[in-house]
């Protein structure tokens, strides 16, 4: 019988891991090159036509970059690296506090939890990353720290979510995930006290002056024009969106999923991702018996859902909550007991091999199958590529 230490499973996620991070760190810098409308554009939306939706943080950049004179294509290539360390440092280290690894292998291995960004950037290196960071980081908390500091902790990221949701106004539906993340660990049994309402409600308006902000014409112009002068011109994508209204979103959804067969394929991506839950169903159990945390869970999942009908990114939100789930999951349970598992590393090697291989989760329009013939997107050879292409460059 096969049997592998758990000290060099974690050698092997760390390699995996690096690896995804150090190809990471080599498309975002790729992508800077070509001023993607959509990749870099979403972090550039800023408020020099005034305020609007997800403009936060592509403001701090333009102020900076206009300080420093250093191109905000850098500089968000720079925040994309900040956050995707952040999100691979704090779920490895949640990784290792875990008593067994054996179960988690398919999730860790999986094509779309650390290399989403790699075979689909189009569906990568957007502001779900600064969640994914938060989310990460406050597990990693969870199990490392007794209920008073994780109370205080958690009270500090509520304060500050505002700010995230002023990055993108999505983020109020996945708000939901931290609340449950809360509850599994402390297992609270009542609902969240006047304070955290309070705190909540902050998120609230940060996204209500979204919603009633969307954008228009004239700040799309303004926010293109500051960008040209600070010799980064860019046009439509992201910062165009702001331009589109519900009933734009509602046409292209409708357009999009006859077009590319949107049901039957992200069906089957659904299925395919959460195939790698299986091994873990045991633990799920117990981490969602918490009827507040199923609550929860189910409003992200709503809110994903609804999401999906006025906006084409399927993939992408499909990823968030894959992630998201994953994330939760690693949260340790008090008095968790070790169980003898049934799964044969003699079928569970080839199965991981396969699983991360022959698929992955495009961010729209579409989705790769065991039966697709184009071999280019098989992603061990998209791998190698990178690699090569990582020496000739820049070695």
């Amino acid at each position: 019988m096969v049997n592998i230490s758990k000290s060099f499973q974690i050698f092997l996620i760390l390699i995996f891991i690096s690896i995804a991070f150090l190809l990471t760190l080599i498309t975002s810098f790729e992508i800077n090159k070509i001023n993607h409308e959509f990749v870099i554009g979403d972090w550039l939306i800023n408020y020099q036509g005034g305020f609007v939706r997800r403009g936060l943080i592509g403001e701090l950049i333009f102020k900076f970059s206009n300080f420093s004179k250093i191109n905000p294509g850098i500089i968000t290539s720079y925040f994309h690296i900040f956050f995707y360390f952040l999100f691979f440092l704090f779920t490895f280290l949640s990784i290792c506090q875990q008593k067994k690894l054996k179960e988690y292998i398919l999730l860790i291995f999986s094509p779309f939890v650390f290399y989403f960004q790699i075979f689909d950037y189009l569906g990568g290196f957007r502001k779900e990353i600064i969640f994914f960071s938060i989310l990460s980081c406050f597990v990693w908390c969870l199990n490392k720290f007794d209920y008073n500091i994780n109370e205080k902790i958690f009270r500090i990221i509520l304060l500050i979510f505002p700010l995230v949701i002023l990055t993108h106004e999505m983020f109020v539906i996945f708000l939901p995930y931290l609340l449950a993340a809360y509850y599994i660990k402390t297992d609270q049994k009542n609902f969240p006290n006047f304070k955290f309402i309070m705190l909540l409600g902050l998120s609230a308006l940060a996204f209500l002056f979204s919603f009633i902000n969307p954008g228009n014409v004239e700040i799309a112009e303004k926010i293109f024009k500051s960008l040209s002068d600070v010799n980064y011109p860019i046009q439509g994508g992201a910062i165009g969106w702001l331009t589109h209204d519900f009933k734009h979103g509602l046409n292209t959804v409708s357009e999009y999923s006859v077009k590319y067969n949107y049901i039957t394929k992200y069906s089957f991506a659904v299925g395919l991702g959460f195939l790698a839950f299986i091994p873990l169903r045991k633990n799920i159990i117990k981490i969602f018996s918490n009827k507040f945390a199923i609550f929860f869970i189910f409003c992200s999942l709503t809110g994903s859902f609804l999401l999906g009908f006025v906006a084409v990114d399927w993939g992408r939100f499909l990823y968030i909550n894959l992630v998201s789930l994953f994330l939760i999951s690693l949260i340790k349970l008090e008095n968790e007991k070790i169980e003898n598992d049934n799964l044969s590393w003699f079928l569970l090697i080839p199965l991981t091999i396969i699983y991360f291989s022959f698929w992955q989760i495009p961010a729209c329009c579409g989705f790769v199958s065991l039966t697709n013939s184009n071999l280019e997107l098989i992603k061990i050879n998209k791998i190698i590529f990178f690699l090569q292409n990582f020496s000739n460059n820049y070695l």
